[in-house]
């Protein structure tokens, strides 16, 4: 191949003989060339672009180690509210137990400190350390879930005792009869004073007197019941049964459910009575128990009747 050079001004003509073999020599070294540079740059690149994720992944694991912290930090505080919430409502610790049946571990205190550090070279984290901390917060969360539903339902059935506890005069009046042993009022003038046991107190006034209930529950009972006359029974549930007696009129039905407070009937003289009184009984898991001791400070009077 022959390759002439013309010149426009006045220089000579250059003219120039190559080879088959030569030409290929320098299109083999030309590609040679292109695809070195084409390696070395994508190298360049691959390198940056690595670079720049691994400062995005530093970032997000900072981020990470932040959170983590974060979150540590809340569940130490609900941890130690948990705790006082427990001493007032004076609830045993909960922890203990968990800690001694399930057996659960965690990062220490010192290695929960370390781990932003480690989190600062991504290639220096143990994998182990990240999940013993992750495990140890969800684990943690879970106790402190599960100590909390205890504690609502703690309070939830602390209020349903309180409002289950007859702890009001279900009338007003005066107490003729006391609960204990006494004589009974139909052997006077017959010379006969055997004692018997009363198991409930007497609330004396005047006829028609509304009665109310002494605590929230189920009427189990409404109707006649030999020498108690027209009475009324609640169940309030925690082992806790009144009764009423002697009434003039129920005005309850059985399987009603009534309020502390709630008219239920008027007093009266039915049944085997002297005179226009309340017969009124505290029954505690089956047995009979002094209704004064749950009425001790409290007025001779019930709530409002509705």
């Amino acid at each position: 191949m022959t390759v002439l050079v013309i010149p426009h001004a006045d220089f000579p003509v250059l003219r120039g003989r190559l080879s088959a073999a030569f030409l290929l020599f320098c299109l083999f070294l030309w590609s040679g060339l292109t695809i070195w540079a084409g390696f070395l740059g994508g190298r360049h690149v691959d390198y940056w672009i690595t670079k720049a994720d691994n400062t995005v992944i530093r970032t997000k694991m900072h981020y990470m180690a932040d959170e983590m912290e974060k979150s540590r930090e809340m569940l130490e505080m609900a941890h130690a509210t948990d705790k006082q919430l427990r001493i007032l409502l004076g609830m045993g610790a909960r922890d203990e137990i968990l800690k001694s049946e399930s057996g659960l571990g965690g990062p220490s205190a010192s290695e929960r400190m370390g781990l932003s550090a480690l989190l600062s070279n991504p290639s220096r984290v143990p994998d182990s350390q990240i999940r013993a901390t992750a495990r140890h917060l969800r684990e943690e969360s879970r106790r402190r879930l599960a100590s909390y539903q205890e504690i609502a339902w703690y309070v939830a059935n602390q209020r349903n005792l309180r409002d289950s506890t007859p702890d009001i005069y279900p009338a007003d009046g005066r107490i003729t009869s006391g609960f204990g042993y006494r004589f009974s009022p139909f052997q006077r003038g017959t010379g006969l004073h055997r004692g018997q046991f009363h198991e409930g107190v007497d609330l004396a006034n005047s006829p028609d007197t509304p009665i109310a209930a002494a605590a929230d529950g189920t009427v189990r009972y409404a109707g006649w019941r030999g020498g108690f006359g027209m009475v009324v029974l609640i169940d309030h549930g925690f082992g806790y049964s009144t009764l009423y007696g002697h009434t003039s009129k129920v005005v309850v039905n059985a399987g009603d459910e009534v309020v502390r407070g709630q008219l239920i009937a008027y007093m009266g003289t039915t049944g085997r009575s002297t005179g226009s009184h309340l017969h009124y009984e505290v029954w505690v898991n089956g047995k009979p128990v002094n209704p004064l001791k749950y009425l001790e400070g409290q007025p001779r009077r019930p709530t409002d009747a509705r």
